[in-house]
């Protein structure tokens, strides 16, 4: 059964800002759970097979494709040849079914305890070569470096083989661990080391370690998707109930809905308006259904997005009737 309360032991701090070894591939959870405390980041193997592979990896770059086809309407990637397809929680089961995987349900559980939440649901991919290491950066650098816990959790699911020359991560292993004055301005990445992990891997680090994205030299696709989950107190990264087609959220399993942010945390995360099947009025956790209308001044219905006032008229067509 799993625990409400995170079963994560923090190691020890150390007494330098010491760049500790990578942790060694293995193919056992329980070590990688312990090697997640002790270096900040773990390599678990054998987690997708070749033929989930092949099809988010062929998934991927259709996604991107047709996203780079809608022209003006197209979403800012940056100047960076390394990019980002956000908010996949629209874009297939496919991807949907590793927010519900095994190895991410077990080690999110195991740092946040059974509340955590999707922070966010990325694509990550090169479409050309890049000239240096990005910025060194802690995934929670909006929470206080003073707070000795992690509160988010990077699930790296590799779909190619990720290598130096390919832009792998850089990573500082044991920094999570730093005196708290070395845990406010980045080390420089010329003292990190990049891993070398084959695809189908799942490469974990939590949010208090220092990283970046390394050079990518071969302009190597090196496609990964990024499970991002949080401490469920925290804010996500995707506002989930404005960016999720509420088609989705409605007929969402249990499960997804509440890592998506419907489910409350104690007295946080609820959405009121009218009256709805599990209407939270006490303490405690609860699903949360979304009202079909927002309440306003002297009662006034207000559409919540999931639907219309009764008898409002419809859009006219665009068509000269």
């Amino acid at each position: 059964m799993v625990s409400n309360r995170p079963n994560y032991q923090a190691a020890a701090a150390l007494d330098d800002p010491e760049v500790l070894p990578l942790p060694p591939l293995t193919r056992d959870r329980a070590q990688a759970m312990s090697d997640l405390s002790e270096y900040g980041c773990c390599i678990l193997t054998n987690v997708l097979s070749a033929a989930r592979i092949a099809l988010l990896k062929q998934k991927m770059d259709e996604q991107y494709e047709a996203e780079e086809a809608l022209g003006e309407l197209t979403p800012e990637r940056g100047l960076s040849n390394k990019i980002v397809i956000p908010n996949l929680v629209n874009k297939g089961q496919h991807y949907l079914d590793l927010v519900t995987h095994d190895e991410t349900e077990a080690f999110a559980s195991h740092v946040f305890g059974k509340q955590w939440l999707l922070s966010s649901l990325t694509a990550h991919m090169f479409i050309g070569t890049t000239p240096s290491v990005e910025l060194v950066h802690r995934d929670q650098g909006q929470v206080p470096a003073s707070l000795e816990q992690p509160a988010l959790l990077n699930l790296f699911y590799l779909l190619d083989d990720f290598t130096p020359e390919r832009g792998s991560t850089v990573v500082f292993p044991g920094s999570h661990r730093w005196p708290l004055a070395h845990r406010l301005h980045p080390p420089a990445a010329a003292k990190g080391v990049q891993v070398t992990v084959p695809a189908g891997s799942l490469f974990a680090f939590e949010g208090r370690l220092w990283h970046a994205t390394g050079a990518n030299l071969t302009g190597h696709p090196r496609r990964a998707l990024s499970v991002f989950c949080s401490a469920p107190w925290l804010r996500q990264q995707e506002n989930a109930l404005a960016a999720t087609s509420h088609d989705l959220l409605e007929n969402a399993a249990p499960t997804l809905r509440a890592r998506l942010g419907l489910r409350t945390y104690g007295t946080l995360g609820n959405v009121n308006g009218t009256k709805v099947p599990q209407q939270r009025v006490a303490f405690g956790s609860v699903d949360v259904d979304l009202p079909d209308f927002l309440i306003g001044e002297n009662a006034q219905l207000i559409p919540s997005g999931k639907t219309r006032l009764p008898d409002s008229p419809q859009t006219e067509s665009n068509n000269g009737v």
